[in-house]
């Protein structure tokens, strides 16, 4: 017997030459990645090609403004106003209240404006004390209700009061003939007085805006009588009745409606509007004419002052267009004019000519606008003012909206201009030009403005736009007459983008890729391939985040990532970028203009499209996707599809008829380049020399390469792990089922010889806290003939002094002491004092069940049979790790030893419970001291003897787990070191077919699943784990968590998505198999709750101890049998 253990030497060379291989493998890969690093964050971008975005005149451009080159008729002439010379302070004692000005704002959700619109309203809420929001409007008899539920949570969160607007406007504009039979038919007008009611309760208005335009009523009286009946009603439910007049409107009579109304708001705005001449919104001396006049006619304190907050552009020659006042601004700084202030009518204006050299007049108001006529307001002492609308006025009003501007409080304490004389940075965004492809050209930059303050009255007489705030402001270029350029996002994908450039080929079509990094790397060859074959290649972003929810360092990674990944790969750069999820050509807000802006400084064009059948919705046919083609074939020139991020087949079967349809329709295909003006070496010019050559282009080269391959051995590797790990479940359960019916077929041969004696050995070291118990449990077996043998190997504790004490003089039991020389000596020492031809070796920490000893016995029917493994439970499951090791005893260690009883391949009978043939035990050298595993060892030795080795499941034994994480991984390292020195001393066996299914089956399963995959799994789950990071950033952000992004991410056709199929099935077939295991030895189901935490948490521990194993083999070191600290909560009630 060699003193020697397996793996054990004194010759360093084996340690040495591992350490040395394993770090320069790392150093280099540490230099690759400190060139990646380099290159990600140098800032050498490719030199930006000159691009001409003039617009030319396009047919289509000729034929739209041919269509519009009629004249507006002169609708209100300019009113030669005289200044009002009325005595304002007398006027103000006639008419002083005490109540606070009424602040209200009028709230639209008009597709286009709704999203400035609640913004305003959400940072604007606290200086208002009414909103009056679009709600109800007249559609033939009844109301229609359009109530924006956004916009009343905000006014009802901060409390505020909310009425609805009642309007005749429809499909077809305003709408007289509706208000006509409203009137002139009492049961139509008490129903509409009816759902009025019912709605304004049930969204928790506080009462409603009469808003009725063009009625074209030959008299008044039934208006008149009709809001008698609603005033009436809706004052019978304690709710506020309000109307809109025009004052150039003369169906109203002001004097009279004053009593049906508790406010009329007069719309002091339009005296020039989109369909007349060009010229001011609301002249100051018109406005202050009109509430003299109202105000002359009714009572003041009901009168409220609808002031406007927009302007209107009139192109030469047509139509006007209404415009915000930030719209105002930005055209005014983008085309470079000058604003004038109107002293007299305190509007702006200004002139400009577009690209298309038509010349525009441009009127509009602002802040200063605002405040003369509050001004004049509060002077007035009327009920208060309101703003024509939210979402469209000069931000800067609200620095003074809620200050009482009288004169007497003025002349005490002046306003402030200077906190109106900046212009905040815009964070709007202009548009210039036409079409799809987007060049950032402002970025912006705060304006100042300067003020004459007239010191009588306080008004302001005079101000200067000294310079013009500028906000981000794109170019639009790309438009062309009967072209169309096809791009792909998303990929390269190995299974559709192949198919797609097949088409591209066979139709002789150019493309234009947008590649994801994460993509790219996984396909490499696929990226080569696409620029090989001519087409163009942008940059879609790394990991496909929505760039609009991640911070400015994550955009720059995710541009410059892919960007030095196709230089690598193709030796060319890109020019050419799509931000993921917003594609399309119009960024509506600064969160969706930051990725822009970004990328232009990194000299990136962004492409967008008009062109979108969202082939990425699942579940999309490729007839649906055609569709959606011919009803936007002429929005544009980009067309964009997806080649990967899911399954494309609709996208494959549809882009031939695609592309038929544009050349049916005349259509040239074209490149992006092209749109541009530009050939594909200037979008995708030569990359640098750093990344192209050179020590850190080397560095990034192997850094990609390494991580391309490696993702590919990780697939591999996961695969193969996932996929063995599932045939050994079904192949073990399937032999575990048939050796349990074979067993309970063969009972009646399982016949017990009372005259076979039988030697109980109970090797043992320091364990006194359980050695007691486990003799105790022992002498209590209900087998006739048997001895037990106590060897104590030199314990230092009292384990000797109080086994003699108690049993010393026992006639069944023999107590001997030994010096030190581990377990498998202790044991060869009992088998040398043993007297009966079969020994029953057992764990001094462990208790039989009474009928153990005779069921083993059972099973020794033939000469052959050397050797019969009981069934170990733990015995104190009661925490984590104990109910863990718990089921890995049941699933794992007795499920083994069931199905390979069938083969006799058997190749650990355990410690805690194992019967044996004395002379076999003896003729095969007996246990040895070359492995931690001596139980193993010897079972492999009995096996390569040709004798078979049985299993009996119900000979069971309770035995002490580690209950804790140290000592589990110290009893697992001993037990893995272990396995790994016998199999390698007994490694000629293996497929060997000498030695049966112990060769051909039990040692290719000890390499295979004990040693190779737990050895490579790590690198599985490294793989699964990257998937997982891949799907989520995938999923980018909170409002990207839809049920279309899982779809798409979870598909079979996305990496993640077969990742987490594989591993589903294996849970699943675990999860089966742990079932039929529990079910075998009747243990209770619900403790198969603990599997899903144990399957992941077990394999990291079970990890750190396989390679503990392995780096003590490497470095040949002597390793103990060592010890286990015993808490004795092993129970005599379980046996």
């Amino acid at each position: 017997m060699s003193g020697k253990q397996i793996f054990q030497t004194n010759n360093k060379r084996r340690w040495n030459t591992f350490t040395w291989v394993s770090r320069s493998f790392f150093l280099v890969l540490i230099i690759a990645l400190i060139c990646v690093a380099y290159t990600l964050y140098s800032v050498q971008y490719p030199i930006l090609p000159i691009i001409n975005t003039t617009i030319p005149l396009t047919e289509k451009k000729i034929a739209e403004m041919k269509k519009s080159q009629l004249y507006k008729d002169f609708r209100v002439q300019k009113s030669k106003l005289q200044q009002i010379k009325l005595d304002r302070e007398k006027r103000n004692q006639t008419h002083r209240g005490d109540n606070k000005r009424i602040n209200l704002a009028f709230y639209v959700s008009w597709a286009g404006v709704k999203e400035k619109s609640i913004s305003d309203l959400r940072q604007n809420i606290s200086h208002l004390d009414m909103v009056a929001t679009e709600s109800f409007f007249l559609n033939g008899d009844s109301i229609v209700d359009k109530s924006d539920t956004l916009a009343l949570s905000v006014i009802k969160k901060a409390k505020k009061t909310a009425i609805a607007v009642v309007s005749n406007y429809g499909k077809s504009g305003w709408d007289g003939n509706a208000i006509k039979r409203l009137l002139n038919n009492m049961p139509v007008q008490n129903k509409a007085i009816s759902q009025m009611i019912m709605l304004t309760k049930k969204h928790g208005y506080k009462g409603i805006n009469i808003d009725f335009e063009e009625l074209n009523l030959e008299s008044d009286v039934p208006f008149v009588a009709f809001m008698k009946n609603l005033y009436t009603q809706f004052h019978a439910e304690n709710l506020l009745v309000t109307q809109d007049i025009s004052p150039e409107n003369d169906d109203y009579k002001p004097e009279v409606l004053q009593h049906y109304n508790d406010y009329i708001i007069l719309m002091a705005y339009d005296q020039h509007t989109d369909q007349s001449n060009a010229g001011d919104i609301s002249h100051q001396e018109w406005v202050e004419e009109k509430l003299d006049k109202i105000c002359s006619k009714m009572d003041a304190n009901k009168v409220i002052l609808a002031l406007a907050c927009y302007g209107y552009d009139w192109p030469n020659g047509k139509v006007g267009k209404s415009i915000t006042y930030d719209d105002a601004i930005i055209n005014a700084g983008h085309y470079k004019s000058t604003i004038n202030f109107d002293k007299a009518s305190a509007n702006l204006n200004y002139k400009y000519k577009d690209e298309n050299n038509i010349e525009h007049q441009v009127y509009f108001t602002d802040a200063a606008t605002n405040f003369n006529l509050i001004r004049k307001a509060d002077d007035w002492d009327i009920a208060g003012i309101a703003l024509w609308r939210l979402g469209s006025e000069d931000k800067r009003l609200w620095q003074f909206i809620s200050d009482d501007l009288t004169l007497g409080v003025l002349q005490k304490k002046p306003f402030d201009l200077s906190t109106i004389s900046v212009l905040k940075n815009g964070t709007n965004i202009t548009y210039v030009g036409n079409g799809e492809i987007l060049d950032l050209v402002s970025t912006p930059t705060p304006g100042q403005v300067t003020f004459t303050l007239n010191k009588s009255n306080f008004t302001i007489d005079n101000q200067v736009y000294n310079k013009i705030p500028s906000p981000y402001v794109i170019k639009r270029f790309g438009e062309a007459d009967k072209k169309i350029a096809l791009t792909f996002d998303d990929g390269p994908d190995p299974v559709y983008t192949p198919q797609i450039i097949d088409i591209l080929k066979k139709e002789k079509v150019p493309g234009c890729f947008f590649v994801v990094g994460i993509m790219a790397e996984k396909n490499m060859e696929l990226l080569r391939q696409e620029y090989d074959d001519g087409y163009e290649i942008g940059n879609h972003t790394f990991f496909h985040p929505d760039m609009s929810a991640v911070g400015p360092n994550r955009v720059k990674f995710e541009l410059n990532a892919t960007r030095r990944l196709i230089e690598c790969v193709t030796g060319h750069s890109t020019i050419l970028f799509r931000a993921p999820f917003n594609a399309d050509a119009e960024p509506q807000n600064e969160s969706e203009i930051l990725p822009v802006a970004q990328s232009r400084k990194e000299n990136y064009i962004n492409i967008g499209e008009f062109i979108d059948p969202e082939d990425w919705e699942p579940g999309k046919t490729a007839d649906q996707i055609y569709n959606e083609v011919v009803k936007q074939q002429d929005n544009g020139n980009i067309l964009l599809l997806h080649d990967a991020g899911g399954n494309r087949e609709a996208t494959v079967a549809a882009l031939p008829r695609i592309i038929k349809l544009f050349r049916d329709k005349g259509y040239t295909f074209t490149t992006v380049g092209d749109l541009m003006g530009k050939k594909r070496i200037e979008v995708m010019p030569l990359a640098n020399s750093d990344a192209n050559g050179g020590f850190i282009g080397s560095g990034d080269y192997f850094f990609i390469s390494f991580f391309y391959y490696a993702n590919i051995v990780l697939n591999i590797i996961f695969t193969i792990a996932i996929v063995l790990a599932i045939l050994r479940t079904l192949f073990i359960a399937y032999l575990a089922i048939r050796q349990k019916k074979r067993s309970e077929r063969n009972a009646y041969k399982l016949v017990q010889n009372p005259n076979d004696k039988v030697s109980i050995i109970i090797p043992a070291y320091n364990e006194e806290v359980t050695v007691i118990q486990t003799i105790n449990s022992l002498l209590k077996t209900t087998y006739p003939n048997f001895e037990l043998i106590f060897v104590d190997d030199g314990s230092k504790d009292k384990t000797f002094q109080m086994v003699s004490e108690q049993f010393g003089n026992h006639p069944q039991v023999k107590v001997f002491k030994k010096e030190n020389g581990g377990k498998a000596s202790a044991l060869n020492y009992g088998i040398s004092k043993a007297t009966a031809e079969f020994v029953i070796c057992i764990d001094a920490d462990t208790q039989l069940k009474t009928d153990a000893v005779t069921e083993l016995m059972r099973y020794f029917y033939s000469p052959k049979i050397a050797a019969v493994a009981g069934t170990v439970k733990v015995g104190n499951a009661h925490n984590i790790i104990t109910k863990w090791q718990s089921i890995e005893y049941i699933t794992a260690q007795n499920m083994d030893r069931r199905a390979f009883d069938l083969l006799n391949t058997i190749t650990v009978v355990p410690g805690a419970i194992g019967a044996f043939r004395k002379d076999i035990v003896l003729e095969v050298g007996g246990f040895t001291i070359d492995t931690l595993a001596e139980d193993c060892d010897l079972t492999m030795r009995i096996l390569r003897a040709g004798y078979k080795v049985k299993n009996c499941s119900t000979a069971i034994a309770y035995t002490e787990a580690p209950e804790t994480v140290e000592m589990l991984l110290k009893q697992r390292f001993r037990w893995s070191f272990g396995v790994m020195q016998s199999f390698w001393k007994n490694r000629k066996t293996l497929l060997n077919k000498k030695y049966g299914y112990f060769g051909m089956v039990g040692m290719p399963n000890i390499l295979i699943y004990q040693i190779i995959l737990p050895l490579f799994s790590p690198l599985a789950d490294l793989f699964m784990l990257l998937s997982l990071i891949s799907g989520i950033f995938s999923l980018s952000a909170i409002n990207n968590l839809t049920l279309t992004g899982f779809s798409g991410i979870l598909s079979l056709h996305n990496g993640f998505g077969q990742v987490l199929f594989y591993y589903l099935i294996f849970i699943i077939v675990d999860m089966f198999f742990a079932a039929i295991a529990f079910k075998m030895e009747n243990e209770k189901y619900k403790n198969l709750l603990y599997l899903f935490p144990q399957r992941f948490f077990w394999r990291q521990l079970m990890y750190l101890v396989l390679f503990k194993s392995f780096r003590k083999a490497l470095k040949g070191e002597l390793e103990s049998w060592g010890t286990l600290k015993r808490t004795g909560n092993v129970k005599e009630e379980m046996v």
